[in-house]
């Protein structure tokens, strides 16, 4: 039996369908946030302290041993450049800067550190028989050489993004924008096709295996983005708005694998990356994922458990339905509430308001679920946690993460302040667009509308993306290959824009490059990777403003307290559509292994009552004490079912 969702979650009230019209300004240019500023500019000030022992030692004639570690203080690998081993040098700074990579990529902070230190002391391991008066200038000249052509490459970028986004600021004054949305009263219902259903069942297939089972899923890395955590997030996404469009009144094995997707996060090969992440990124040992940072983890989950405590039940905002279990000493007992709490309490500790994912890597995108996890809590539980993060948050995304030309910046180095320019290609624009359209609609409408503008056309009936390696790349597989994954990312968030045309365009051109094919009754693309494959279904199941809507209003308080499709087998039963009033239900049917006679239970009829029944083999039913009842059919074809109380 499905556990009612009425007593913890009241429907808000129904109203209207809300559209506003509205103008979109672009915030004056500026070089950076006033937050990145000082840090930045502490950071220079450390740099400068470093490299002044370069000059010191030589000026003071310091013992080579000594010169040769401030020199490389001043500069890694400055001392082998000193001691006359200009190969060694080159190497060491390529290696300084894989680690800095590294330090991006998983988080050990002390990757570049000990890199440093390690060609700081090699000149003494293997000797100093002489020393090199031109290596001395160049391991003294070349940071601010470097810095130097950083500072006038960084002003003249700054000058070319101005000038664009000046441009863009003239004409975003002539346009208008229309915020849509669905209060919880009116949520539209639309029925799958077969080819629907067969996509469907590549998520199903997926989340209905055993718990502890992963088959099917790619298995690179824990630390970016083919983990594990970011399949069963977008697995559960997918699954949750093919519920809320089309079938919102069948739990059954729909509810049953979104609860698996969540359950797997639990798994210490999902979550326990984070132990590792914290102790060499934050010379921590706390293997808790949810305590500090890691939005990665908690926003993401959060999301989930918000979807699937709007359309089923409340059973995870229970006190430690969430637990993170790591070995028998270190158990996190949390819940749907603890992930909000966790995340508000974070926000608003953060100088930047975004707080990091990795240790001191704060991703933007990664803080929109943040967002939408506040908002579905307070939705769903009456608090009020968005109240005071909002302002802030916008605050943040118009200041410390946009750059001159209106692009949201992916990525910045919260100790540091320093962010990389170029993360901030269309994928980054059509993802924040995408996720952002809950909470901050205007600034996910002026995101996809820039990225429209700049970095994508039309060609007759098909999407064109520009040709360069961030348009080619599937995160999923880091498979550098066709735009297919890019495609899919428009179609993504041109779907929930409500920019029909493009996302015809670019579905047309994912069915074009994405190789899709369908096996056993399940369709899949076989160009895309796993997580490409359920983004895909995200687009294929959504609507126009169907993120927000899920987020922001839920369902109808008719879907709450009327019947539904509780238990149906799979895959002999696919559910093409299920809708209730509140009185009422109404079902469509299609087999997915053949013609079948088989049985549906059905729950939250009233107790005792008798219903009329169409499409089955009775013509009616009579509820039990507890308001379920059997109802069996022949299912060969499409079927309509429908049982409505006499």
């Amino acid at each position: 039996m499905t556990p009612s969702p009425e007593t913890r979650f009241p429907a808000k009230p129904s109203g209207e369908h809300e559209t506003s019209d509205i103008q979109i300004g672009l915030p004056r240019p500026r070089r950076t946030g006033p937050v990145a500023a000082r840090k930045v500019r502490r950071t220079l000030t450390t740099w400068l302290a470093l490299w002044s022992t370069g000059p010191a030692a030589v000026l003071a004639s310091a013992p080579t041993g000594i010169t040769a570690v401030a020199l490389s203080l001043a500069n890694p690998g400055g001392g082998l450049w000193y001691t006359g081993h200009p190969i060694l040098a080159v190497l060491g700074l390529a290696g300084f800067v894989v680690a800095v990579f590294a330090w991006w990529a998983a988080g050990p902070a002390l990757a570049p550190i000990l890199v440093w230190a390690g060609l700081a002391v090699l000149p003494l391991v293997i000797g100093t028989p002489s020393t090199s008066t031109a290596g001395t200038v160049i391991a003294l000249t070349g940071p601010p050489i470097l810095l130097l052509v950083a500072a006038l490459s960084q002003e003249w970028r700054f000058r070319g993004q101005a000038r664009r986004g000046a441009d863009l600021a003239d004409r975003l004054a002539r346009e208008r924008f229309t915020i849509t949305g669905t209060p919880a009263g009116r949520s539209p219902v639309t029925e799958s096709s077969p080819e629907d259903l067969a996509a469907l069942r590549y998520a199903l297939d997926l989340a209905l295996q055993p718990v502890d089972e992963f088959a099917g899923f790619t298995r690179i890395d824990q630390f970016r983005e083919s983990a594990l955590r970011y399949q069963l997030n977008s697995l559960g996404y997918a699954l949750a708005t093919a519920q809320f469009t089309r079938t919102p009144a069948f739990t059954g094995y729909l509810a049953e694998a979104q609860r698996n997707a969540i359950a797997k996060m639990l798994d210490r090969r999902v979550f326990g990356y984070w132990a590792v992440e914290n102790l060499w990124g934050n010379l921590r040992w706390n293997p808790d994922p949810v305590l500090r940072e890691n939005i990665m983890l908690t926003g993401f989950l959060g999301v989930q458990a918000g979807m699937y405590a709007t359309l089923n039940d409340d059973r995870f905002a229970e006190p430690g339905a969430l637990t993170f279990r790591y070995d028998d000493r270190h158990v996190y007992p949390n819940s749907f509430s603890t992930l909000a709490e966790s995340i508000h309490r974070n926000l608003l500790g953060s100088d930047f308001t975004l707080f990091p994912c990795k240790p001191n890597w704060i991703y933007s995108v990664c803080n929109t679920f943040g967002l939408n996890t506040l908002i579905s809590h307070d939705r769903l539980c009456g608090t009020e946690l968005t109240g005071d993060v909002l302002d802030r948050l916008r605050h943040a995304y118009e200041t410390e993460f946009l750059r001159p030309d209106g692009r949201i910046i992916g990525v910045r180095a919260q100790r540091l302040g320093l962010s990389w320019n170029l993360w901030a290609g269309p994928v980054i624009g059509l993802t924040s667009a995408f996720w952002l359209h809950a909470g901050l609609p205007d600034l996910a409408q002026r995101a996809w509308w820039i990225v429209r503008d700049q970095e994508i056309r039309l060609d007759g009936d098909r999407c064109v993306l520009p040709v360069r390696a961030s348009s080619r790349l599937d995160p999923g597989n880091y498979r550098l290959g066709s735009t297919a994954y890019g495609l899919n990312m428009v179609a993504m968030t041109a779907r929930e824009l409500g920019d029909d045309e493009y996302a015809r365009a670019a579905t047309a051109g994912l069915e074009e490059h994405g190789d899709p094919v369908q096996r056993d009754g399940v369709r899949r693309y076989a160009g895309l990777s796993g997580l490409g494959n359920l983004y895909a279904l995200q687009h294929r199941f959504n609507r126009r403003s169907g993120l927000r809507d899920l987020i922001t209003y839920g369902g109808p308080a008719a879907w709450q307290r009327g019947p539904v499709l509780g238990a149906a087998a799979y895959p002999d039963v696919l559910v093409a559509r299920a809708e209730t009033d509140g009185a009422a239900l109404h079902l469509v049917l299609r087999p997915g292994a053949g013609p079948v006679r088989t049985t549906l239970g059905i729950e939250r009829l009233r107790p005792n009552r008798e219903y009329a029944v169409t499409g089955a083999t009775t013509d009616r039913i009579t509820a039990s004490d507890t308001g379920a009842a059997i109802v069996e059919l022949d299912l060969g074809d499409r079927r309509e079912l429908s049982i409505t109380p006499r």
